[in-house]
């Protein structure tokens, strides 16, 4: 059924149910939640940190290769990640919704079971927004609200603290380019979580791409991890690295460009060593696949939602200190529980300078590091 055959007050108490818990506890610091003109909260001891971003579609997602589940979820995560990003806990969410008229009802509840998949992944309450149509493309948008101790910004860097990245980046990138070359049938299972068998000697799981004027065909053990990575993103806990990070931002639009914001920040510069930028063996694998550079993915490519930090020289930080993400309890677990439990390496990439920033290749040649990285308006 359309939304516009259910009619906006029926979706919006169906909404009430599903979201509005139990009694509010004192811990809770809700007075009132969903169902009144605002919701009222009482802040606790802590500071309380605000972020809101907005996702667009045609911008920030395709509704050819993006299902409503990992949509609600993602729209949740990005958010969840800048609070995280300066060493705070997420606590509230506002939810701004704006879709056609003739949009699927089971569209729009898919949708939300991504969002409440999010919400108690990272024990955040759903505290009000609002709901409207659009005469075109659909946009949402998410304002969460966190608490904190100690607030993390990226100005606190100060030349001679190292510089660490969680994980591995430009996974998420390299899922984006999966994306873009599937082929319909392809882009079809995905879709539904479902990937082409192809057999070829023995039967092998596979997607097939557009290579040009050719198909290739990728594994899915391969391709998976890094879709999942783009489409289902899981913000970093920052709880285990921020009682030693001078500085941190999450890297959304690339890790040079995030760095250089860092930097700027900071006012400072930087030194990065390529060969240590961490990379993952299934993004290699695919971008030789499709002809592209693994270190232009790692540290160009955006939406890794990593955490980039800094910390004192005389900190012992190991590369292989194992950073728990959250405890994701969500119905359906195989599709991020495994991603997101997993203990993650924090690797060394770096120090930061006084003034210059300059990339180091393996042999031992300097050169510019240079602010590339997604900007909205293109600016150079």
């Amino acid at each position: 059924m359309q939304l516009r055959h259910v009619g906006e007050l029926n979706i919006l108490k169906e909404i009430r149910k599903r979201f509005s818990s139990a009694p509010q506890t004192e811990d809770s610091g809700i007075i009132i939640g969903i169902g009144d003109d605002a919701a009222v909260i009482a802040p606790r001891k802590e500071k309380l940190l605000v972020t809101t971003d907005m996702m667009n579609e045609g911008v920030h997602f395709d509704l050819g290769f993006t299902a409503p589940f990992p949509l609600g979820f993602k729209l949740v995560s990005v958010n969840v990640s800048d609070i995280m990003a300066m060493g705070g806990r997420p606590a509230y969410l506002f939810l701004n919704i704006a879709l056609k008229n003739d949009a699927d009802e089971d569209f729009f509840w898919g949708l939300y079971e991504g969002i409440s998949a999010a919400l108690d992944a990272y024990k955040v309450k759903l505290l009000g927004g609002d709901l409207s149509s659009a005469l075109h493309d659909m946009v949402l948008s998410a304002t969460v609200i966190g608490v904190g101790d100690k607030v993390i910004t990226r100005g606190g860097a100060s030349a001679g603290d190292k510089i660490y990245v969680t994980s591995t980046v430009g996974d998420s990138a390299c899922g984006l380019e999966i994306l873009k070359r599937l082929t319909p049938e392809s882009r079809n299972m995905v879709q539904s979580s479902k990937f082409k068998v192809q057999s070829e000697g023995k039967e092998k799981k596979l997607l097939s791409l557009s290579q040009g004027s050719s198909t290739v065909f990728l594994d899915r053990h391969i391709a998976e991890p890094l879709l999942r990575r783009h489409l289902m993103p899981v913000a970093r806990d920052s709880g285990r690295v921020s009682p030693y990070a001078t500085s941190m931002i999450d890297v959304s639009d690339g890790l040079f460009i995030d760095l250089c914001r860092l930097c700027d920040e900071s006012k400072t510069g930087a030194r990065v060593y390529l060969d240590r930028i961490p990379v993952s063996n299934e993004m290699r694998q695919a971008a030789e696949l499709l002809g592209l550079d693994p270190l232009y993915l790692a540290t160009s490519g955006g939406e890794d939602y990593e955490l980039l930090f800094t910390a004192p020289p005389d900190i012992n930080i190991s590369d292989e200190l194992s950073v728990m993400s959250n405890e994701l309890k969500e119905k359906d677990t195989s599709r991020i529980t495994d991603y997101a439990s997993l203990p993650l390496k924090v690797t060394c990439i770096g120090e930061i300078t006084t003034e210059s920033r300059t990339v180091v290749d393996k042999t031992g040649r300097e050169s510019i590091l240079r602010s590339e990285g997604y900007q909205h308006f293109g600016a150079p």
